[in-house]
């Protein structure tokens, strides 16, 4: 970074997504590292605490006790955090997870401080109404799972990853089951004995979140290494845009997509003739908000004009009455001079 900023967390890279930016957090580099992050963790706690479900079932404790337990036991969250994730990032690779669902909505929104969804590719869905092009800008309508239930076994290092768990776990349980079969043979059997199968020792606590799908698609899973199901090759990658009423020169096109208050921009309950319909709506109401406030100001200069006038004729009218006082005062004060010489006659 320049000037040397000294931070006391992670940065942004990216300044549209929050107060500032020349961090790392957002590059490829740290999208690699493989463990949850902040906001994760506390979405898992405020899940965790909610589900009273192993360690954090508290329900027969004092208010007091309650509180005291749960600041103890919590301390671990963010590595059961790390446990959730994975267990999702397992289903998600083997088309099982909820974003699997094609009948579940799928659209990334550009909200929340979230990574920009940007037009990378000229495309005719990359183009506005008028067929300027939206390279670069940020983009509305885009599905992060369009494949569905198709797993991702055919991408390299996938299988080996996935095949590399089921073996470790088949052996590791088998030699419990054989311990579990024949009994201690000596004290350190005798404590894996006690601790596994007299105590039950959870293997976790993390609060997970269970598989959409009970099992792989049989239809969109392949058993050949490096070969893609059918699936993979028909979903089109370009979602039309959802917000064609945005023009590619507007001032705020750049940014158009990102929602920075309550409510989306790129509501996904509108399809994109619903969009234009709404989007011609808002300049219908936009245009007679522009008309009425002319015709307001309108209104208004004349109303005032009518005012000077009549101020300027009140004026008028108070000038001619002072100069008809001064004129009657000037002939009162000759009729007196008159008066008064006639007298010394």
């Amino acid at each position: 970074m320049t000037w040397g900023w000294d931070t006391r967390g992670n940065l942004p890279v990216d300044n549209n997504v929050g107060a500032t930016g020349g961090g790392n957090v957002g590059t490829p580099r740290e999208a690699a590292v493989a463990h949850a992050w902040p906001r994760y963790e506390a979405e898992y706690l405020k899940r965790a605490l909610q589900s009273q479900r192993h360690k954090y079932d508290a329900e027969d404790l004092e208010p007091e006790e309650k509180a005291v337990y749960l600041d103890r036991v919590t301390q671990k969250y963010k590595e059961e955090a790390d446990e959730a994730l994975k267990g999702e990032f397992d289903q998600w690779l083997q088309g099982m997870h909820e974003a699997n669902d094609m009948t579940q909505n799928s659209i990334y929104v550009n909200a929340d401080g979230k990574p920009i969804r940007r037009w990378v590719y000229r495309s005719k869905e990359a183009e506005d109404l008028e067929g300027g092009s939206k390279v670069g800008q940020s983009r509305a309508g885009w599905k992060h799972t369009p494949w569905g239930r198709a797993p991702l076994t055919h991408l390299p290092g996938v299988q080996d990853y996935l095949r590399g768990q089921k073996e470790k776990a088949s052996e590791a349980d088998l030699k419990m089951q054989l311990l579990a079969e024949h009994g201690p043979q000596d004290i350190e059997d005798a404590w894996k004995y006690f601790k596994h199968w007299v105590k039950g020792r959870p293997v976790t606590d993390a609060v997970t979140l269970p598989p959409h799908y009970d099992q792989m698609s049989a239809q969109t899973r392949t058993d050949f290494k490096g070969q893609m199901p059918s699936r993979m090759y028909t979903y089109d990658p370009d979602a039309y845009d959802n917000q064609p009423g945005v023009l590619a020169t507007d001032p705020n096109a750049y940014n158009a997509a990102v929602t920075k208050g309550p409510a989306p921009l790129n509501d996904p309950a509108f399809d994109v003739d619903e969009n234009a319909t709404r989007e011609q709506e808002l300049l219908s109401v936009r245009q007679f908000r522009e008309r009425l406030e002319g015709h307001v100001a309108s209104h208004t200069a004349e109303r005032d004009a009518a005012n000077v006038e009549a101020r300027a004729e009140a004026l008028d009218q108070a000038d001619e009455a002072v100069q008809d006082d001064e004129i009657a005062a000037a002939k009162d004060a000759q009729v007196a001079r008159d008066a008064a010489a006639h007298d010394k006659i």
